[in-house]
């Protein structure tokens, strides 16, 4: 007989035995294979969770979604059977409710009260290590303790770095998802420790998209205010310039308004828009104005005259124009 050791929990191993005589060098064929299956043996780590907070849909009524990602460890400890997501109000342990769950995801509609949620991943083996985290109550404020947020994009790379006021605070969640994205489950996050820096491969974030990324401090088990800002990691000049109307223009003037771009077509950040106007049989002049300005009034034009006039938006990699309107000035 023979002991073997060192061997995965819970995993499938196939045996088989040769022979050899004393008086041979020649090994006997294999045996036939035996299977078998070592024990499983509980979780030793605990879910990556993680929760948005929606506003309330009703007076008193919040929907808190919660999302937790599969234990990674290798070699694994067994088979996740589910999870068990307890949760009470901070203030009343003892109105603990609990839910179980075989996905990766659950919304819980909770009151106005700060909450404590904790969620275990169990196998035959037993119970991972508690998940906790704390729901504030609507009215708790959090004191902003992040100052700035950065991001930058290398070949290969996108790059966070923020500055926080309290250096004690050494765990952070970086959050990050499209800014047309709806869902709260389409989300995708990172805890971060002992640092102020964080990074992932490029290929996680789409080229030409908006993204929201978001810092968030933890004290423990409770979630800070977040610093939030928006980035592209690749831009392109936008898929559609902006259509103008001329209104109805005077004798030597006209004012000019435009709406923005969807944001679906932007493909990076407005910088600025320019005017391009023309007179018939003329040069042609323009007028360029920030991203937040939406109108702008030509002064100087000939009386009397018909005018081409078109609007080209413009980010960090081109510009794109608007189709061409005419408009004529008055006589008198």
């Amino acid at each position: 007989s023979c002991n073997l050791t060192g061997l995965w929990d819970s995993t499938e191993y196939s045996v088989a035995i040769q022979c050899i005589s004393v008086m041979s060098i020649f090994w006997s064929e294999w045996s036939r294979a035996k299977t078998a299956s070592t024990e499983e043996k509980a979780p030793s780590e605990k879910v990556d969770l993680w929760r948005v907070i929606e506003s309330s849909h009703s007076a008193g009524s919040r929907s808190v979604h919660l999302m937790w990602k599969p234990l990674n460890s290798f070699p694994p400890s067994g088979r996740i059977l589910g999870y068990k997501i307890q949760y009470f109000p901070e203030n009343n342990a003892e109105l603990k409710m609990t839910n179980i769950s075989t996905d990766k995801k659950i919304i819980l509609l909770l009151n106005e009260e700060a909450y404590i949620i904790s969620i275990t991943a169990y196998n035959s083996g037993g119970n991972s290590p508690e998940a906790i985290l704390r729901i504030p109550s609507t009215d708790e404020k959090t004191s902003q303790i992040i100052e700035t947020v950065r991001t930058f994009t290398t070949n290969e790379e996108v790059v966070v770095e923020w500055i926080a006021s309290e250096p004690e605070v050494t765990e952070y969640v970086v959050e990050w998802y499209e800014e047309l994205e709806s869902d709260p489950f389409g989300r995708s996050w990172q805890y971060v420790s002992n640092s102020t820096y964080w990074k992932t491969n490029k290929k996680n974030f789409k080229p030409f998209i908006c993204y929201n990324i978001s810092v968030y401090p933890l004290y423990g088990n409770k979630v800070a205010a977040p610093y939030s800002i928006q980035t592209y990691v690749q831009e392109k000049k936008p898929s559609e310039g902006p259509v103008a109307d001329t209104g109805i223009p005077g004798k030597n003037e006209v004012t000019i308004k435009w709406k923005e771009i969807s944001k679906g077509k932007r493909n990076g950040f407005i910088s600025n828009y320019t005017i391009f106007y023309k007179p018939e049989d003329g040069k042609e002049l323009n007028e360029t104005v920030n991203s937040d300005v939406l109108q702008y009034r030509l002064k100087s034009l000939q009386a009397n005259t018909q005018y081409t006039v078109y609007i080209m938006a413009s980010n960090g990699a081109g510009g794109t124009s608007g189709e061409p309107k005419t408009f004529k000035t008055l006589k008198f």
